[in-house]
């Protein structure tokens, strides 16, 4: 793709001519019409996709139950996610709800350029994990809503007396630990529909909660964003004290 259609485009803002110029023969731009489906759920990942231009619906079918839609992608928005976290399918499927202009990165090629270009390689990291940040924050509420719905129980307050209360709070430092524990289930349920990754609980002392990367997480060079977008972001939205999440 030419370098300078490369410049017309947010995600590559910043990077020089020159810059564009080592990235741009890895690079294809598609066009696609309303209806078409980009790539299909379990199939093979080959391709990480930026949208230029048009809205694409990604959908998700589960072995149980209908088709329903995850999330919409805006101009701007990256998905194919799949292929740049070395997973073999693709988790879900991609439909073009208009029009649509595309280009497209193979994943091994992400990964070529990482290593020829060291430092571009960063710069192309860094923005995708900021778009991974960014697409967390626009869905915080909603997964804020559905995690506190399975994870967190009444407030003493609202179950005991006054008096009652007392006798038990010895028992909310195991509490604690036992809500972090459903909560970083929770969070590994939604990395691996989203992702194929997974965190595991460790260990939950004073303002310190140590976890395990899994599944795609291993080796990504995108799991410093899901450690510390997707779960320490969501994490301080439960437990605003917690000063440190650590990968072991």
């Amino acid at each position: 793709m030419n370098p300078a259609e490369l410049t017309k485009l947010d995600f590559f803002y910043g990077l020089s001519l020159s810059e564009l110029d080592l990235i741009s023969p890895y690079i294809l731009h598609q066009k696609f019409p309303a209806g078409r489906i980009i790539f299909k759920q379990d199939t093979i990942a080959e391709y990480l996709y930026l949208l230029c231009e048009g809205i694409v619906e990604i959908i998700f079918k589960p072995d149980d139950g209908p088709s329903m839609r995850v999330t919409t992608i805006n101009p701007g928005g990256v998905f194919g996610w799949s292929a740049a976290m070395g997973n073999v399918l693709y988790t879900s499927s991609a439909e073009c709800n208009t029009d649509c202009s595309i280009i497209k990165i193979r994943g091994r090629d992400l990964k070529t350029i990482t290593k020829k270009y060291p430092e571009l390689g960063t710069l192309l990291l860094d923005k995708l994990a900021a778009v991974i940040t960014d697409r967390w924050e626009t869905r915080q509420q909603q997964i804020n809503t559905l995690l506190r719905q399975k994870v967190f129980q009444p407030k003493l307050e609202e179950i005991y007396s006054l008096e009652e209360v007392t006798t038990v709070e010895n028992n909310e430092s195991s509490e604690k630990v036992e809500q972090m524990k459903g909560l970083v289930e929770q969070l590994s349920a939604y990395i691996e529909h989203f992702h194929g990754g997974s965190v595991e609980f460790i260990s939950f002392e004073g303002n310190s909660l140590k976890v395990k990367l899994g599944g795609a997480c291993l080796g990504c060079p995108l799991s410093p964003a899901t450690l510390h977008g997707w779960v320490e972001g969501t994490v301080k939205q439960f437990f605003p004290d917690i000063e440190n999440v650590e990968a072991v």
